[in-house]
């Protein structure tokens, strides 16, 4: 009977990191979207082509809400690992990360560490776009 419930947690801890690693991997792709819409705002910014500007930064909105989603959908799998873990869900993600097998750590590390990354270079380009598109307004204003 131990063997089966071994089994059963094995099963369990399996689907839970399957279901972060996927959680984890939409979250780079769509933060990816909007960094790739964030480029391309840039672009049609310093070509001033107003209805372009308009387009992609329609599209880079609804990008942005699902990268959040995708944000939000990865805590939720987080808190409810760490209810399982009967720690409260303001558990730090290396003691979460400590609860799975040490061959799939250096996996949720690394894909951690990349949606860290992607989040820091978003919030750089969504400043730097915003800075840039003052800039524009307050020369086209500057110009009326």
């Amino acid at each position: 009977m131990q063997c089966g419930q071994a089994a059963e947690k094995g099963m369990e801890t399996q689907f839970e990191w399957d279901q972060l690693v996927d959680a984890l991997r939409d979250e780079l792709q769509e933060k990816g979207g909007v960094i790739r819409l964030l480029n391309q705002q840039t672009e049609v910014l310093y070509r001033r082509d107003v209805n372009a500007v308009a387009q992609v930064e329609e599209q880079t909105r609804g990008q942005l809400c699902l990268a959040t989603r995708c944000t939000q959908a990865r805590e939720l799998i987080l808190g409810q690992i760490a209810s399982k873990m009967k720690s409260g869900e303001d558990i730090d993600r290396s003691a979460i990360l400590g609860q799975f097998p040490e061959y799939v750590r250096p996996l949720l590390e690394a894909l951690f560490g990349e949606v860290d990354r992607l989040s820091g270079r978003m919030d750089e380009r969504l400043k730097q776009n915003q800075q840039l598109k003052d800039r524009l307004l307050t020369e086209a204003e500057s110009t009326v």
